[in-house]
């Protein structure tokens, strides 16, 4: 069950930063999707910022938990929280950081896939122990 939720986490990550990637390269060859979903748009900050990181924040939870009480690392939950702190402060903060010049807009960008790589190698990471624990425990 836990691998099901890790596995979820990671693809949900992936999907952040292929979004990242791939939006700005679709809204430069679509003008009508660039004047709806470009990154800056309320409807492109709440479509999908805030409502992926609805799907994102309880699957990362539930995932690290139980792999942490399989395994009983803490390294690959410490990994995934520092990326889905990233992923939370970006989504919320990032506007006003702009709007501030404290970043530039590709800033937001950057922190968003930053995030969702590190909150996904988090995810891997605590497959990994959870594998080897099983394999450990098919050994003895």
């Amino acid at each position: 069950m836990q691998a099901y939720f890790d596995r979820i986490a990671i693809t949900l990550s992936c999907v952040c930063v292929v979004h990242c990637i791939a939006l700005p390269i679709v809204a430069s060859f679509i003008p009508l999707f660039a004047a709806t979903l470009n990154h800056g748009s309320a409807l492109h900050e709440f479509w999908f910022h805030y409502f992926i990181l609805i799907f994102i924040l309880p699957f990362s939870i539930l995932a690290i938990i139980l792999g942490y009480r399989r395994h009983r690392q803490i390294l690959p939950a410490i990994i995934a929280a520092v990326g889905l702190s990233i992923l939370v402060f970006t989504s919320v903060f990032a506007g006003t950081l702009i709007s501030n010049h404290v970043i530039p807009h590709e800033g937001e960008t950057w922190l968003t896939i930053s995030g969702g790589i590190v909150h996904a190698i988090g995810h891997i990471m605590n497959l990994v122990a959870t594998s080897n624990m099983r394999l450990s425990c098919a050994n003895q």
